[in-house]
């Protein structure tokens, strides 16, 4: 579905709850002239959690309640109501959003729900919660996959995608801090992830983000395994997939990109990018242009 404003054409493509876990996406897609605020209002109940994940550029967004995030750093939300403000930084912004009904996550912990999620669970007709928690780069990139998939079952490829990324998001709400991670040891690894993804073109290495966050490189190295399930040289490679990936659908050119993220030619960037994508940067290109403009007709 496709709404037209006076300044930002908004794209929709909405999955309905699946039965099992009661999960719900949707796929939503800004394009203005430039930088721009765009309102978006819903009567739907406020019985669910959910999260948003960047695909495409990024934003703020502000809560009807007044409740700020943003799109790099957003955990778990528990709305007071369905309004929200986007204020979006490029001309183009995508974003995935995944939710679940608040009885539904309820039923995954069989009765035994841990303290933090409870307050969230029981928020019905209180403030709009908002928890600060980047996604896992591996995590988003599952999730493009996914999205990018001519697979038969994509959609079920999707939804689990979807589902791993909110149960990660409740995960990071209810885990202690690890046996033997110092508690400001796990904020050092989140900020060190978001230096990461700041610094997307060219990462930071262990030795440098250690010295910048006052914390001995093999503790970072640590506490960045607990928090996001692989190593920060994984993280970082995944990181800079996904800024090729952004600037590739801008227009940069190819042989920019690669030298932007340090390779000594496009070819050695060509492989890599096979590597990872499946095929090479141009024909992944000319994949998602068709993949748009399906989108469009279907709709």
């Amino acid at each position: 579905m496709t709404v037209k404003t006076d300044a930002v054409d908004i794209e929709f493509q909405r999955a309905k709850a699946a039965p099992d876990t009661g999960i719900g996406w949707t796929k939503t897609r800004f394009r203005s002239n430039g930088p721009d605020t765009v309102e978006v209002t819903n009567k739907r109940p406020t019985d669910f959690v959910f999260t948003q994940v960047p695909l495409g550029g990024s934003f703020a967004a502000e809560l009807t309640c007044g409740a700020l995030y943003e799109s790099d750093t957003v955990g778990l939300i528990r709305p007071r109501d369905t309004g929200a403000l986007f204020r979006l930084h490029r001309r183009e912004v995508d974003i995935f959003g995944v939710n679940a009904p608040l009885k539904m996550v309820e039923n995954w912990f069989a009765g035994k729900v841990p303290k933090a999620v409870q307050r969230i669970l029981d928020g019905m007709g209180g403030p709009s919660l908002v928890t600060q928690a980047p996604l896992p780069s591996y995590l988003r990139i599952s999730l493009e996959q996914a999205l990018h998939s001519r697979l038969p079952l994509r959609t079920q490829l999707i939804e689990a995608a979807a589902l791993q990324i909110l149960c990660y998001q409740l995960e990071t709400l209810s885990t202690d801090t690890p046996p033997g991670i110092a508690p400001h040891e796990v904020q050092a690894a989140r900020e060190a992830h978001a230096m990461l993804e700041i610094e997307a073109m060219t990462p930071p290495g262990l030795g440098e983000l250690a010295s910048r966050l006052g914390l001995a490189a093999n503790r970072l190295a640590l506490a960045y395994r607990e928090v996001f399930g692989c190593t920060l040289a994984q993280s970082a490679e995944q990181v800079r997939l996904h800024a090729a990936c952004d600037a590739i659908l801008g227009g940069a050119p190819i042989k920019r990109v690669a030298s932007q993220l340090g390779y000594a030619s496009v070819s050695s960037f060509t492989y890599a990018f096979r590597r990872k994508m499946g095929m090479p940067p141009r024909k992944w290109l000319d994949t998602q242009a068709r993949r748009v403009n399906r989108i469009r007709s279907d709709f």
